[in-house]
């Protein structure tokens, strides 16, 4: 329960009385405007940060504001949720310090340090406590703390994120919550993970998700002629609804030195940067469909091996004319492949048994010890396996003209229920400049896994021609 405190007066409890107190104590006008569908304001940020103490993703453009509000908060949960122990964590020193040096800038402003601020310590009068601290598991290990913020959680050691998630603890001053703030800087990095899944799990327990762009924090055009306005294919006249403080010509001036996918995935929060994605070809809105099973048509099999990854299996149709849809899907880690075998089968077509299971031609080798092969397995339990040699770019080029044809409409299209698939289309990606490896192989970090399966159908049925090794058992 948020207290009043004797020298700060009562404690702002409405999106109004938050608004007025920022202004008077910080001398900071919070924009309020939701111009954007479905975008939030950096005040809904503070209402649900501090009066609600919800755990957050907060997903802003840049010089969007969230290091200055992610400061509000912070101090904010100091005067009132006191004695408060705060702790910021960033994917280095340097950055945590940023959001730190905000801190101690507004603390200053409104008197309230306890004696001298340090760059990693910053005390309050009332008893509160605000670290800085670079992500390590020292920093988060036998924390028991009431609020963590995590700025630019894409550079975050997985293993470090699993263990800040019990690092938190409520107290009779305050909720335990975390809040996660970045900017989205790569495909299937953690922060889009986390995006991903705070808007699927919309309204449910987990993390909120408070998103905003530069459109909720411009300042409000007045008197600017659309027609020769340089932002007005993005704008659209949204600019005459806010209430922001980023100066309009200053957005001109960044869209002007910045690539559209670099715009778009930093200023206007559309998603991570695409230029390293393996299928930018790739658009949910074309890709995606309610396809389910066409009885007529033939139903195939997709197999990429695993053990500690998941085995990977995808069930594929070929329309006569040459349609590809995707209708289910199977991951699983740590499993047998009598497991695997018993729960690909029960997941076939009712009354229906697929053609042929196309799979990676390692599966045809034994183990070590002279074990039976994948394909050896699969087989022994129904399932007969083909398998054609072929390069990565093979098979990856095959899913691009399916995709994105020379001539005519999309010719492959994705269950709406297989989602770990749409994921690696909109992940996959090659490393980025200056990475080590080459830098014409995609990255093996996940989603590898569903497109392998998918490029072993296409390179065995999409060019039939070719030689198909089968295996017989």
């Amino acid at each position: 329960m948020t207290q009043p405190s004797a020298d700060f007066g009562p404690a702002p409890r409405t999106a109004d009385d938050l608004a007025a107190y920022v202004e008077h104590m910080f001398g900071l006008r919070v924009p309020r405007a939701r111009v954007c569908p479905g975008h939030d304001s950096p005040l809904d940020y503070l209402v649900r940060s501090f009066i609600n103490a919800e755990d957050l993703v907060v997903w802003a453009n840049r010089g969007g504001g969230k290091t200055t509000m992610a400061a509000v908060a912070t101090l904010l949960d100091g005067i009132f949720r006191a004695p408060m122990a705060i702790r910021v964590l960033g994917g280095s020193f340097d950055q945590s310090d940023r959001l730190g040096e905000t801190i101690r800038q507004m603390a200053r402003h409104a008197g309230l340090a306890d004696g001298a601020m340090t760059r990693d310590r910053v005390r309050l009068a009332n008893g509160s406590e605000i670290r800085m601290l670079a992500q390590s598991q020292r920093a988060v290990r036998g924390q028991h703390v009431q609020r963590i913020r995590c700025d630019e959680v894409d550079l975050f050691d997985p293993e470090i994120w699993r263990a800040v998630q019990f690092t938190t603890r409520s107290s009779g001053t305050g909720r335990g919550s975390i809040e996660v703030l970045s900017t989205m800087h790569r495909p299937g990095g953690l922060m889009d993970r986390l995006v991903e899944t705070a808007q699927t799990r919309r309204g449910e327990a987990g993390f909120g998700l408070v998103r905003w762009c530069l459109w909720e924090v411009i300042e409000r055009c007045e008197g600017r002629n659309c027609r020769t306005c340089p932002l007005a294919r993005d704008c659209a006249g949204r600019a005459r609804r806010a209430d922001g403080f980023f100066r309009i010509d200053d957005a001109i001036a960044i869209q002007a030195r910045s690539s559209r996918a670099a715009w778009e995935a930093e200023m206007l929060c559309r998603g991570a940067r695409r230029e390293h994605l393996v299928f930018g070809e790739f658009d949910p809105s074309v890709h995606v469909a309610d396809v389910a099973h066409v009885p007529d048509w033939p139903t195939y099999r997709a197999i990429d091996f695993g053990y500690a990854a998941p085995l990977v299996c995808l069930w594929v149709q070929l329309s006569p004319d040459g349609q590809v849809h995707v209708i289910g899907e199977y991951a699983q880690a740590r499993r047998s492949m009598p497991q695997h075998a018993r729960e690909i089968l029960q997941r076939d077509p009712p009354g229906l048994r697929p053609q042929m299971t196309y799979v990676d031609p390692a599966g045809r080798s034994r183990s070590a010890a002279g074990g039976p092969a994948c394909t050896e397995l699969l087989a022994a339990a129904g399932i007969a396996c083909a398998s054609r040699p072929s390069g990565v770019a093979e098979g990856l080029e095959l899913i691009r003209a399916a995709l994105a044809p020379a001539d005519g409409p999309a010719r492959l299209k994705i269950a709406s229920a297989c989602r770990q698939l749409i994921g690696a289309f909109k992940t996959y990606h090659y490393p980025p400049p200056g990475a080590a490896g080459d830098a014409d192989t995609p990255v093996k970090d996940g989603p590898d896994h569903f497109i392998d399966a998918l490029r072993y159908f296409f390179v065995n049925r999409v060019r039939p021609k070719m030689p198909t090794r089968r295996a017989r058992y």
